[in-house]
C-alpha cells in the first residue's frame, strides 16, 4: 500500500461512510479547515484516480467501486467507537505507520488553540474507539516518545505528549496536509521555554 493511502486510512477517521446496499455508496468527510480537504481530495485523485466533491466544509465520493475498496481497507465499523485499527496497519513499516499517524492526528489530533498563551502545552489525539489510539500509542512508545496514559473524558479515548522533546521530534516526523494546525504546532514548540 503507498504511504499516501496510509494517510487517507487516518485521515477517514474524521469521515462517515453511507451504504445502502444497491442504492447509495457515498463517503463523507466534514472539516472546518477547507484547505486541508482540498489537500485530501488531491491524494484521492492521484491514489485512488477519482474527485471528491467539496461543498462547504464537506467532501463527497459518490463511487460504488471506490467506497468498498475504501471500506475494505480500512475495516470501517458504525458507529466509530466499534471501528478499530485496520489489520493492514498492523503489518505495515514504520515508514507507512508514521503516514496513518498523520492522517490520524490531521483529522483527530489537537493542540491548544493559541499556542502561545496556553497554561498548558500539548499535543493530543482524541478518538472514541480505544484501540485505535492503543495501536498509535504503542507505536508511538516503540518510537522512543513517553505519551500519557489512556484516559476517557468528555465521551472519547485520549492521550497527550506533553514533554517539549517528544513535541518537537513528533513535528519532525509528522506528513501532515492540515496547514493551520501544523502551524500551530510549530508556534507550539517555539512557545515552550
Amino acid at each position: 500500500m503507498k504511504s499516501e493511502t496510509c494517510y487517507l486510512l487516518g485521515a477517514l477517521r474524521d469521515g462517515n461512510f453511507d451504504v445502502r446496499l444497491g442504492k447509495n455508496y457515498e463517503l463523507r468527510i466534514y472539516q472546518d479547515n477547507k484547505r486541508w480537504l482540498v489537500s485530501v481530495s488531491e491524494l484521492f485523485h492521484r491514489n485512488f484516480r477519482i474527485k471528491p466533491k467539496i461543498t462547504g466544509n464537506l467532501l463527497r465520493i459518490n463511487n460504488k467501486k471506490i467506497i468498498e475498496e475504501l471500506l475494505l481497507i480500512s475495516e470501517y465499523r458504525n458507529p466509530q467507537k466499534f471501528w478499530g485499527t485496520p489489520s493492514y496497519l498492523r503489518k505495515c513499516s514504520t515508514e507507512e505507520t508514521w503516514w496513518y499517524v498523520s492522517g490520524f492526528w490531521d483529522s483527530e489530533g489537537g493542540l491548544p488553540l493559541n499556542p502561545e498563551t496556553a497554561t498548558r502545552k500539548y499535543i493530543s489525539f482524541d478518538q472514541k474507539n480505544r484501540d485505535s489510539l492503543e495501536f498509535i500509542r504503542n507505536f508511538l512508545i516503540e518510537e522512543g516518545f513517553r505519551p500519557t496514559n489512556l484516559t476517557y473524558t468528555g465521551g472519547v479515548w485520549q492521550f497527550r505528549l506533553t514533554r517539549k522533546a517528544d513535541v518537537k521530534r513528533f513535528a519532525g516526523k509528522l506528513h501532515s496536509f492540515h496547514q493551520g494546525k501544523y502551524c500551530r504546532l510549530i508556534r507550539l514548540i517555539a512557545s515552550v521555554p
